[in-house]
């Protein structure tokens, strides 16, 4: 197999979660601005299939000087056909060229029944939990959970569940793609199937969005391993820990109203979490300084144009 060299877009700021995601699946990745710089064989394959921070893969056909991209494009169209679409970039007289492997955003896992309010995309969901150092053994708690995506997508990777396993994407359409060899790293990548070890718990005071919630867990296969209930986040009960805590309290321009007040829940209920990590997607408007916590990390990121940051807390 021919080495591959890829690139695979990121929310700005999550790049070196990617790339250590990405080398996590034996790829050799480097962090760059707007995502991470791949290469191995089997490259576009393993990151579609595999990656869940990633939002977007594509194939790198050419890098050089500028004046090569019209005989980079005659050659995209004689490899991959005349309706290929390759996107150039041009910076400083050096050019790249690049064609779109997945042919659908990535963070659309394909099990989200409707769009609530200010959903959090799946991709930087899987940021958090990488970013917290979730595992798998040790119980989860989502006191916020809104529409679920933070707990379905824990309960997918605690299940060994790849987020591409069960999609197609634009590279298997490919001539000349071997698609025995597509199914034998899916098989790879699913191999390690398996119930959660551990708890994962979710609750929200909103009890239209907890119903959204376990219909979206339905929906992805995960709902008998996720433990929903309603209840306000300032009386939740933590499964026996230490465990982590994510959680994105409601915040954006489409929810701002009450955002103090969740943060202000959120903190009556870290008396509860004595040795646990907390995780949190905040937005650059100082509510974490309603936590009694000391912050152990801050990754500053950018979402939907909008300045966030992920915080960690060691209680």
């Amino acid at each position: 197999m021919t080495t591959e060299r890829a690139f695979a877009a990121c929310a700005p700021g999550l790049e070196p979660l990617l790339a250590g995601e990405l080398a996590a699946l034996g790829l050799r990745a480097r962090a760059t601005p707007g995502g991470a710089e791949l290469e191995g064989e089997d490259a576009v394959a393993l990151a579609c299939l595999g990656s869940r921070l990633a939002d977007a893969v594509s194939l790198r056909l050419y890098e050089g000087p500028e004046r090569g991209l019209d005989a980079a494009r005659a050659e995209a169209r004689r490899r991959y056909g005349p309706g290929a679409r390759p996107v150039a970039r041009v910076r400083g007289g050096l050019a790249t060229l690049s064609l779109d492997a997945a042919g659908a955003p990535l963070y659309k896992r394909g099990w989200r029944q409707r769009v609530g309010a200010a959903p959090l995309r799946e991709s930087v969901a899987a940021a958090l939990l990488r970013f917290g150092g979730y595992d798998p053994a040790r119980p989860l708690l989502d006191p916020m959970c809104g529409s679920g995506t933070l707990p379905i997508e824990a309960a997918l990777l605690a299940a060994g569940r790849p987020p591409g396993a069960g999609r197609a994407f634009a590279f298997e359409r490919w001539p000349g793609t071997d698609a025995r060899r597509v199914a034998a790293i899916r098989a790879r990548l699913t191999a390690g199937r398996r119930p959660p070890p551990a708890v994962i718990q979710a609750s929200d005071r909103n009890a239209g969005a907890l119903r959204l919630a376990q219909k979206n867990a339905a929906a992805a296969g995960v709902a008998e391993a996720i433990r929903f209930a309603r209840i306000d986040a300032a009386q939740a009960a933590p499964p026996p820990g230490p465990g982590l805590c994510a959680v994105n309290p409601p915040f954006g321009v489409r929810i701002d109203e009450g955002a103090a007040e969740a943060w202000k829940a959120l903190a009556a209920l870290l008396p509860r979490l004595a040795g646990w990590t907390l995780a949190v997607v905040a937005p650059d408007r100082g509510f974490e300084r309603l936590l009694p916590a000391r912050q152990a990390a801050v990754l500053p990121f950018v979402d939907g144009g909008l300045a966030c940051k992920l915080l960690r807390y060691q209680l």
